[in-house]
């Protein structure tokens, strides 16, 4: 299945050709997952490949760079096409929308929880987990939380297509991805870190980029770690002497003026 939205907009990235229209994040993103397959395709680097691909015994080795490295590798061209695929339509106004550091933030953070899930609700000690399906769900999750109204084409197949706003999409992948749960091992897809990368993404929004609360405490963090004071508060106005007017500095009849 693939997605299509309806609207897009003009964004350059610097980038000739098919990336032109496309923010800077997700323009790099696809080309560093492009270039990653076909470097491990062309030249068979099995050994690298395991290092890099998330697994429970990987971890309790102490090769704590699983959870980010694992997202940039893929099973197969169909498992990387449909991730950038989804990539390409949904993360550009995403992107647009958060600008390109939270989008950045968010589409790691959901990649990293959805392995972590994955190692948590499935914790098959030989098995490896590869792929940006965490994150892309993330992405996804954030897109329907930031315009649930949006309607988005489904292509099944690439041929048959099923207009649904974008909540009703996300609702109904995750109530998929939630009853095949179980089933990881023997489809030998990763359906837990689909559900922990959608949680992750849809909290960020919800949570982080929504609140102001929380905006404000991220702010006050960074100041503090920059070492720059906080914007100082309004002093309250001085207070204000009263005038004195030429008729009050006159004397009254009889007095005596030095």
């Amino acid at each position: 299945m693939s997605y299509r939205a309806y609207s897009t907009h003009p964004y350059s990235s610097g980038s000739p050709g098919l990336f032109a229209q496309l923010p800077p994040v997700v323009a790099a993103l696809i080309k560093i997952n492009v270039g990653v397959f076909l470097v491990m395709w062309l030249l068979r680097l099995d050994g690298l490949y395991a290092l890099l691909a998330l697994s429970y015994n990987g971890l309790f080795r102490g090769m704590i760079w699983q959870p980010v490295t694992y997202m940039f590798l893929h099973g197969g061209f169909m498992h990387l096409l449909f991730n950038m695929f989804t990539l390409f339509f949904l993360g550009p106004e995403t992107e647009r929308a958060m600008g390109s550091r939270h989008f950045l933030a968010m589409y790691l953070l959901s990649g990293v929880l959805g392995g972590l899930g994955w190692i948590w609700l499935s914790p098959h000690s030989h098995a490896l987990c590869v792929g940006a399906s965490g994150a892309i769900y993330g992405v996804l999750a954030a897109f329907a939380t930031l315009y649930p109204r949006r309607r988005l084409t489904l292509l099944v197949f690439f041929i048959f297509p099923v207009t649904l706003m974008a909540w009703q999409l996300v609702a109904g992948l995750a109530l998929v991805e939630f009853m095949l749960a179980g089933r990881d091992q023997a489809s030998g897809i990763a359906h837990t870190a689909h559900l922990a990368g959608a949680f992750a993404g849809f909290l960020y929004i919800d949570q982080l980029f929504e609140s102001t609360h929380l905006r404000r405490l991220w702010s006050r963090l960074r100041d503090y770690v920059a070492q720059r004071p906080a914007a100082p508060r309004a002093s309250p106005p001085l207070p204000t002497r009263p005038k004195w007017t030429a008729s009050s500095t006159k004397s009254a009849p009889g007095a005596f003026n030095p």
